[in-house]
């Protein structure tokens, strides 16, 4: 269960950290450049984990 819940944290962790970046200004004097490909990888990834969770748990 609390790996289970884990993982879904981190899921959210990493679409919020892509939002982040794809729509403020949060640490912008310490990454200016590729902010958008970054936070499209972050939300991305994010989103990707956050599907393979939930078929993971629709499979049991």
């Amino acid at each position: 269960m609390r790996l289970r819940a884990f993982a879904l944290a981190m899921s959210v962790f990493y679409i919020v950290c892509g939002g982040l970046f794809l729509f403020t200004d949060v640490l912008m004097e310490l990454i200016p450049d590729y902010r958008l490909a970054l936070g499209g990888i972050l939300a991305g990834y994010g989103v990707l984990r956050l599907w393979m969770w939930y078929r993971k748990r629709n499979d049991r």
